[in-house]
């Protein structure tokens, strides 16, 4: 407890930073606002301008059955009738659904931002947002325009029920012109028609999606997400101007549209003035992001113009002047802005000032590189999605800026869609370079590729995008494109008239670039280096040095947008790099992470790319934070996080009612008992990279050792005992290559009791102890709650189990059962589909015995191959908070024996790693068959099938066992077994074997004229290969089938189609079924299974006639 006095002390520090931490529960509140936001008319243009924010409770009329509207009804709205409206108003700006983002099955972090929304809204498609607006009297004459910075879904807006305005962008900013369509007259109704943009999707085989949605949030947003302003300008005013820094001219051009709004020809005479821009916000992590600075003195002036500007009309006009050294340049080091106000006369009096701020600085491609004021630069940069509510806000991009600052970087890729302008103010105030991002993002497969309405809408997202960002110096270069080729290519398979279609579209995109920022040389596209384009710059992803070397010798500058596998990477994977250590927590698979990314770097500098990074360092580098919450072994509770002051009406900003712990890795002040971030070793490694622009000393890759060997027991003959009517572990040790049998001379014996289904008949019991007498060992293989008080009727001591389900073991005490094994043996997390165990033990017998093996503290099942914003969080959740006992194996010393107890469920463990049990056995002493079983592939070196089931020939008229068209590999209600000698619609399955060229031609055929025959087998495969987009270079394996009969394939019970490419395998065993049609005496088949890599089909995978069970 806080003595008084520095309580009291320590408490004010807390109230002047914006905080309050209430100790006696888990609430923390930051008082401070969250969005500190510019003013859309700012300080030097208020005598002549004036806006209105919109921002504020909005009433919400949802419609609940949107994903039946028709397109055209989704096009032409029915305006909603007067009752029907929620009485919860939605906070604009927020998205009415904002609570769902980033939320699945699986736990990661809390993004309930907005408690007091109705969880019914998070599934609503489609609404009307409505709001009064009321005439001003001051408003008399001037424009009014309304602007709204970004709605996520298709929009439509409508004044007194007219449709006034169409947008279809979720990103970027339109405005609306309605000084002529306001009632002057008492009250407006301003409303939205929202409708989610995934309910125009056009379904495709190469893709369905015709807006341009970005990734996680663009797609997910419904509803109004940033600010709305009524603004209030001159009848002629400055609608834009586009400031062009040309340093190596000492020129500064300064193109300036002036909009006449009157009917008449007007003089206006322009000038203006240029003067340092300074930073008066403060230094501490609570001052440092907010808005406040002023103009200081001006240094130059803009000399005055008259420009004769006819009725109605807009005109460009361009200023240019010498510089003569009265600019200090900016740069990461020193970013010096300016402030340009553009003063509007008319008949002598000023009657518009137009503010801009600008950076005197100018990055040029020269020589293969890129040049910063004529001196070459390297970028050291970072990418991410953006992630909604968290990283609304200035406060997220300063300390982003501050943590890469921290980790000597200097660039940064805002991904996948234009961020909101604030990360770009920021930027330029902070000396962060930008590689600005379109939302022209297909890395999910999503965008309509063989539609015109997408390319439509993806030129005017590119065109709006320049448009509103091209002053901010800190913005380097263009990104105008994230893997669209690759996906056309890798995932579409794409006909060569689309991949020439996407190769054109790369061109015009390059073209309306440099037509709209003539003053930036550097355009290129994340990831494009699949096809030639007209891309000045090359930025690759997920390279090696092979890649490195090519994609730096094609006479352009060249980076890496996206390297390493720090977002896909399993333990199994990193293990490459600090073997064991990568499965035992996720600080160990960061440590191997960390290896990797120096290697990374190390080749990215050896070939001088000019931008450097991996992906990431502010979401994988460092850990999520558990904001507002003290106590992390339990899951956080809606009353957990951290808490914003009510809300206002007419304040710029979001304002969120709740940040949720998990949701963030950084933290501007929100929680005082968090630093600004926390490392991991991948961000150690990243900083001592960046720090020295040479390579830096590379660890060794650790070697996987297996546990220290234990002398092996005797020769040791293997008996079972069990209750299961279906004889599942009896088939399990069979395809194993063990046999079950009577003892045997000379030998020891080993008991195996079926845990799942124990006997406790006398005789068993009796087998029991005289096994133990003979210094045999009695291993109870698996348990359940069921079967838990039977097994303890054969335990010199009780044992509990716990609910503790686990897909990955580690080794805790040596023993000879584990001998030659290590805990990459035992890590099913990319094998099993479920867990291999559900239980724990507990109670007097693992107090007494040795624990050899224990459930991982970490989920793996909850990092791999999950989605990315879910994964970080949930993995480090899973071993913070409680669980229960997870001893697995325990062994305890028995008259001359001893007894092993392990609570994994034998079926499961083989059908994840079919070596596991045959490693275990032998390790007790019992020697294999001298087959290995069923579980032996059967595959050539060439990829060839050797052996399958076939089942026929039937007749084309008589009663098929499947029907055309499905296949039921597994239905109990069709009773098939595929396994030989079970009987099938009258006919037997045999075992039919290739012929030295591989050929299939079983002898049933050769006395039928023609018939229909069914080919089966089993092929097994550590992971999913059903979604290429989860990881960079993902296996693909074909399916070949050479025959001139006619076929039909089928996978898991689903027809493959008219192609066998790239099959959608899931993880562990999969059905494949081959229908021979109309196959006259004499017809072959091959049928060969072939991949993109080699060492997956050989290694990894495996190909079986047929399974036990």
């Amino acid at each position: 407890m806080l003595h008084p006095v520095k309580a009291k002390s320590f408490f004010t520090i807390l109230f002047l930073f914006g905080i309050i931490y209430n100790g006696f529960g888990q609430k923390t509140q930051f008082l401070a606002g969250f969005a500190p936001t510019e003013q859309s008319v700012t300080a030097p243009e208020a005598s002549f301008r004036d806006v209105v924010s919109l921002n504020g409770s909005w009433r919400f009329y949802p419609l609940g059955n949107a994903d039946q509207l028709s397109r055209d009804q989704i096009k032409n709205p029915v305006y909603p009738p007067g009752n029907g409206w929620e009485t919860t108003p939605v906070k604009v700006p927020s998205p009415w659904n904002v609570n769902s983002f980033a939320t699945e099955r699986i736990a990661g972090g809390d993004f309930v931002t907005y408690p007091s929304y109705p969880k019914k809204w998070e599934d609503i498609q489609a609404g009307w947002l409505s709001r009064k607006v009321t005439f001003r009297k001051g408003w008399a004459g001037k424009r009014l325009i309304l602007r709204f910075e970004g709605v996520g879904g298709f929009t439509q807006v409508y004044l007194n029920k007219k449709k006034i305005a169409e947008n279809f962008d979720v990103f970027l900013p339109f405005e609306v012109d309605v000084t002529t369509l306001l009632n002057q007259q008492g009250e407006n109704e301003l409303s939205l028609w929202v409708a989610d943009g995934r309910l125009l999707n056009q379904p495709g085989k190469f893709g369905n999606r015709i807006f341009v949605g970005g990734s996680f949030w663009g797609q997910h947003v419904r509803g109004i997400w940033q600010d709305v302003d009524l603004l209030v300008k001159p009848a002629v005013y400055v609608a834009s101007t586009y400031i062009q820094p040309f340093v190596d001219k000492d020129t500064l051009a300064i193109r300036v549209t002036l909009k006449n709004t009157t009917t008449r020809q007007r003089v206006i005479n322009l000038s203006g003035s240029i003067s340092p821009w300074i930073n008066l916000a403060g230094k501490s992590v609570i001052e440092a992001p907010e808005v406040k600075w002023k103009l200081g003195k001006s240094v130059l002036n803009v000399g005055a113009k008259n420009i004769i500007i006819a009725p109605n009309s807009d005109k460009e006009v361009v200023l240019k002047l010498k510089v003569n050294r009265r600019l200090n340049q900016w740069a990461p080091e020193t970013p010096n802005l300016y402030g340009l106000v553009i003063s509007s006369s008319y008949k002598g009096s000023v009657v518009d000032k137009q503010y801009t701020r600008f950076g005197w600085r100018q990055f040029l491609i020269a020589n293969k590189q890129l040049e910063l004021n004529g001196k070459p630069i390297q970028l050291k940069g970072d990418s991410w999605h953006f992630m909604g509510i968290p990283q609304m806000t200035r406060r997220y991009a300063w300390a982003w800026y501050s943590m890469l600052k921290d980790a000597k970087a200097n660039a940064v890729r805002l991904h996948a869609q234009p961020y909101p302008a604030f990360y770009l103010d920021m930027a330029d105030e902070m000396g962060i370079c930008v590689l600005d991002e379109t939302a022209l993002w297909a890395s999910d497969g999503g965008p309509k590729i063989d539609g015109g309405e997408y390319w439509k809408n993806a030129d005017a997202h590119l065109q709006r995008f320049i448009l509103r960002d091209r002053n901010h110096p800190s913005v380097f270069g263009w990104s105008v494109c994230n893997e669209t080729m690759a996906v056309a290519l890798n995932v579409f398979n794409a006909p060569d008239s689309l991949v020439k279609k996407q190769v054109a579209q790369i061109n015009k995109w390059v073209a309306i670039t440099r037509k709209l920022d003539p003053t930036r040389t550097w355009i290129s596209g994340d990831g494009e280096t699949n096809e030639p384009t007209d891309l000045p710059v090359v930025i690759g992803h997920y390279g090696d040095e092979n890649t490195f070397r090519d994609w730096s010798s094609q006479g352009r500058p060249w980076g890496i947008g996206e390297a390493g596998m720090a977002y896909y990477g399993t333990p199994k994977q990193t293990a490459e790099y600090n073997g064991n250590v990568s499965y035992r927590s996720q600080q160990g698979r960061m440590q191997g992470l960390a290896t990797e990314a120096i290697e990374l770097l190390n080749a990215q500098k050896r070939y001088h790319a000019s931008y450097l990074s991996i992906f990431n360092i502010v979401w994988y580098s460092v850990k999520p934070l558990e904001l507002g919450l003290a106590d992390t072994t339990r899951k956080p509770t809606p009353t957990d996080g951290v808490f914003f002051r009510p809300y206002e009406e007419g304040k710029r900003g979001i304002q969120p009612e709740r940040l949720g712990p998990y949701t963030t890795t950084l933290n501007p002040g929100y929680d005082p008992h968090l630093p600004l971030y926390k490392k991991w070793a991948l961000f150690d490694a990243v900083q001592r990279s960046f720090a020295d622009t040479g390579a830096i000393a590379e660890s060794k890759p650790t070697s996987m050792p297996a546990s220290a060997p234990i002398p092996p027991p005797a020769n040791a003959y293997l008996m079972l005992r069990s209750a299961d009517p279906d004889s599942t572990m009896q088939h399990v040790f069979t395809e194993a290559g063990f046999t079950p049998g009577k003892p045997e001379k000379g030998k020891v014996p080993l008991l195996v009791i079926d845990g799942i289904h124990p006997p406790i008949d006398a005789e068993s019991i009796k087998l029991k102890d005289e096994v133990l007498k003979k210094e045999g060992k009695v291993l109870i293989w698996g348990i359940t709650p069921a079967s838990k008080e039977k097994i303890n009727t054969m335990l010199p001591l009780p044992v509990d189990i716990t609910e503790r389900p686990s897909t990955s073991y580690l080794i805790k005490e040596a023993d000879a059962i584990m001998n030659n094994l290590c805990d990459s043996d035992l890590y099913f997390s990319e094998l099993a589909n479920e867990p291999v165990g559900r239980y724990g033990l507990s109670g007097p017998l693992v107090a007494k015995g040795k624990t050899i093996l224990t459930a991982a503290n970490t989920d793996w099942g909850v990092w791999n191959k999950q989605a990315e914003y879910l994964k970080t969080a949930a993995v480090i959740r899973s071993e913070r908070e409680a669980k229960p006992d997870g001893n697995t194996l325990v062994f305890l010393p028995a008259a001359k024996g001893g007894i092993y107890v392990m609570a994994v469920n034998p079926l499961l463990m083989y059908k994840s790693a079919p070596g596991i049990i045959s490693k275990m056995l032998t390790n007790l002493g019992v020697a294999p068959n001298e087959s290995a079983g069923t579980a032996k592939s059967l595959i050539s070196e060439e990829g060839f099938l050797k052996k399958a089931l076939f089942l026929g020939p039937f007749e084309t008229s008589a009663n098929l066992p499947f029907e055309p068209g499905s296949e039921t590999s597994g239905n109990e209600k069709a009773g098939v077994n595929f396994i030989p000698g079970e009987i099938t619609n009258g006919q037997k399955w045999k075992l039919a074997d290739a012929d030295e060229e591989s050929n299939f031609s079983p002898v049933a055929y050769q006395d039928k004229a023609q018939g229909v025959g069914y080919y089966s087998f089993w092929v097994y495969t550590p992971r999913s290969l059903s979604n290429l987009l989860l990881e960079p270079d993902m296996p693909k394996v074909d399916l070949d089938v050479i025959t001139n009969s006619g076929i039909n394939v089928f996978l898991n019970q689903k027809p493959l189609g008219n192609t066998y490419k790239a099959m959608p395998l899931e993880k562990g065993w999969n059905h494949v079924l081959i229908e021979t049609v109309n196959a006259a005496p004499g017809r072959k088949m091959k049928i060969k299974l072939s991949s993109n890599d080699k060492r997956f089909l050989s290694k990894q995978m495996k190909v079986v006639a047929y399974r036990l069970y």
